[in-house]
């Protein structure tokens, strides 16, 4: 799986993602439902797969240091004209881990589904994590999956095959991509020395709207967030997200 090839291909529609108002909401979501563990003033960050940067360069600004590895590297130079003062990295997690050091915090969003050995991978991840640091992680839930195919689609004979499948087709980065259970990142992350501290789900309603013109408009669009980030925080919203969000603390 070549994967840096295939972000490399789809730059203009990562970009684009990450400019509406889909986009924004995630990256929105994601910083409330980090924010209230990230405490205790300035903190180092390691951010696996930083993409454009978005997380890398606002966490840069709020005062902590942070280093981000991203292996494509037309993303790390959009990445590091906006965000000078953090350190990139263009080259994959796994080829750089052994010389980063450790960190206060990690994000890895939306990066598991790509990698050939995701235990493997959470557990480079721990190697890199200080003892009581924090790491966020971000993937694909395998139930939105097949809700997505059902109510979007209007398709139920795929959404039928999608039970109980964990392989799926990423329609922006055009790649097969693997999707886990949050019961089976749950055992990996135990496995690899965490402890779970927080459960939350993004675009837990929002993904399932189908109507993208009412999405431009700036007060349904707050209002929106408002009630994302209250549901976010529970069942059984958060269990049919388009995206399970976990915090977890090394121990």
């Amino acid at each position: 799986m070549n994967t840096t090839a295939a972000f490399s291909a789809s730059i203009e529609a990562c970009l684009h993602y990450s400019r509406m108002p889909w986009g924004r909401l995630f990256y929105l979501t994601a910083w409330d439902q980090i924010d209230p563990f990230l405490t205790g003033g300035a903190q180092s960050i390691l951010d696996i797969g930083s993409g454009f940067g978005i997380s890398s360069n606002e966490y840069s600004r709020q005062g902590h240091t942070v280093t981000g590895v991203e292996p494509t590297p037309e993303m790390v130079a959009i990445a590091a004209k906006n965000g000078p003062d953090v350190r990139y990295i263009n080259d994959s997690f796994e080829q750089a881990a052994g010389g980063l050091g450790t960190f206060g915090w990690s994000f890895c969003h939306n990066i598991l589904e790509y990698t050939e050995d995701p235990q493997r991978f959470l557990g480079m991840i721990a190697g890199c994590q200080q003892a009581g640091g924090y790491l966020s992680l971000i993937a694909h839930n395998p139930a939105a999956k097949v809700m997505k195919k059902a109510i979007l689609n209007k398709d139920p004979d795929s959404a039928l095959a999608a039970i109980g499948s964990s392989q799926e087709y990423s329609g922006i980065i055009k790649t097969d991509i693997t999707v886990y259970s949050y019961e089976q990142l749950a055992e990996w992350l135990s496995s690899a020395g965490y402890e779970l501290k927080g459960h939350f789900g993004i675009h837990n309603l929002y993904g399932y709207i189908t109507d993208n013109e009412v999405k431009q408009d700036e007060d349904w669009h707050n209002r929106m967030v408002q009630l994302e980030l209250a549901v976010g925080r529970q069942s059984p919203y958060r269990d049919i997200a388009v995206f399970t969000h976990i915090i977890a603390r090394k121990i």
